[in-house]
């Protein structure tokens, strides 16, 4: 044999062997206690929203005790190609998870506490104002009046800072979270997208001298927390927030195809996003943004690739397989093959403690749903819940991505689309998790 073509063999069997061992090797369902049978029906539900275009593609991962048992890829990534296990999503939301593991290395590192107020390593965000209404005929619509207290780290991870999101006021109108928005909005405030031209930094600065909705550890509000997070991990470890990332999280996990900004060689795996009405009408988007600054969730692959703009709240493309290594390393309480990450004491506290009180986490779940450090958690089984046990944790992604840990069952069910709008996908989810939880069998 010529020697080239047998070293270009080697090499090429040796790289067939190490993708195949870390992105594709399942087990036999019944030796993590499934039913292969029952996971095959997993298969009917996701072809069946192919079939009638209410999705294009998915890929969908289901692993117990720590094995995968079900990984299959489904239908379209882009018009001319085929989903693979191996496709690349902007989980955008499930950024937000990443960016919390982030905020609690530091803190495992003596770097923070979660009772610091954020104006510790953010000076913009002292002395916080909140915006409050005032009775009818008044001068003035509204006054700013000092917040009772400060927004501490915790409150950001919790999602009970008193700030917002831009996007949730076409849902809900009370008439202050219109006036804050207002004040986003004329100081150039997005929802963390794609914004060329400046940092998160820049943004973030500009967002700590603007009115609160509420008073901090008053209301559990889904909101930009998670891009003041990523500012944070910056200041405090003096480090981009990318390269934190990487060094921290990504590279220990060996996770190989998570990227804020998308190399270029790695563009052709990237998936489309299609739009779908769940009736039949399904269009690929082109370059023009989903939603307002959104990353396409930049307009051109030039500003994908500029890698300046990084938020801890949207900014994250990865692979079903990278973000299953993340969530094994939670369900193993913070180590994945042999490397720590994070205590067991850390990841309880995130994963299992309820940081919201009183206050339900319906953003994306029903009543009985709360929230702990940068995750939903299910709190019983006695409200509007059709799968899952108390315990399981998870949260999802605008673009129909979403992830569910269960560690009562040991079990991982990650699907990843890329569909918008976003709230359609709900039932589909909810019946992945049905059938993911119908095939224990042991």
């Amino acid at each position: 044999m010529d020697k080239r073509l047998w070293l270009f063999l080697m090499l090429f069997l040796t790289h067939s062997a190490v993708f195949g061992k870390e992105t594709s090797t399942t087990v036999k369902p019944e030796s993590v206690g499934l039913s292969s049978q029952r996971l095959q029906r997993i298969d009917q539900l996701i072809d069946q929203h192919i079939e009638e275009k209410k999705i294009a593609g998915a890929v969908v991962l289901v692993a117990r005790k720590g094995k995968i048992a079900y990984f299959r890829e489904a239908g379209l990534a882009d018009t001319d190609k085929p989903m693979q296990k191996d496709t690349i999503f902007r989980v955008v939301s499930m950024t937000k998870p990443l960016t919390s593991v982030a905020i609690m290395l530091l803190y495992e590192q003596g770097k923070l506490l979660l009772s610091d107020p954020v104006s510790k390593y953010i000076p913009e965000f002292k002395d916080p104002k909140v915006l409050e209404l005032q009775a009818q005929g008044s001068a003035s619509e509204y006054k700013l009046v000092p917040a009772k207290r400060e927004i501490t780290i915790r409150d950001l991870l919790s999602h009970t800072s008193g700030l917002l999101y831009l996007f949730p006021n076409n849902y809900f109108h009370e008439r202050e979270r219109q006036l804050v928005v207002d004040f986003y909005k004329d100081a150039g405030i997005t929802d963390g997208f794609c914004r060329p031209n400046e940092t998160i930094g820049d943004m973030v600065k500009r967002l700590a001298r603007l009115p609160l909705y509420k008073h901090p550890g008053e209301v559990w509000d889904y909101s930009l927390s998670s891009d003041v997070l990523g500012y944070l991990v910056e200041v405090v470890s003096g480090m981009p927030f990318d390269q934190f990332m990487q060094q921290r999280i990504f590279d220990p996990l060996k996770m190989r195809d998570s990227h804020f900004y998308i190399p270029k060689e790695k563009l052709g795996r990237l998936a489309a996003v299609w739009k779908s009405d769940w009736h039949g009408s399904l269009v690929r988007v082109g370059d023009e943004p989903m939603i307002d600054g959104d990353l396409a969730l930049c307009p051109s692959d030039a500003e994908a690739l500029s890698g300046k703009y990084l938020t801890g709240g949207g900014n994250v493309l990865s692979t079903v397989y990278d973000y299953y290594r993340f969530a094994q390393m939670l369900l193993n309480k913070g180590e994945l093959d042999g490397t720590r990450l994070l205590s067991r004491k850390t990841v309880e506290l995130m994963t299992a403690t309820n940081h919201i009180g009183n206050f339900d986490a319906t953003f994306l779940h029903d009543h009985g749903w709360k929230f702990g450090l940068g995750f939903a958690i299910q709190q019983d089984r006695s409200h509007d819940v059709d799968a899952g046990d108390p315990g399981v944790f998870e949260w999802a992604g605008i673009y129909s991505t979403r992830f569910s840990v269960d560690p009562k069952e040991d079990k991982i069910t990650i699907f990843m689309s890329q569909t918008s709008p976003f709230n359609l996908h709900f039932n589909l989810w909810d019946k992945l998790l049905v059938l993911s939880g119908s095939a224990i069998n042991d």
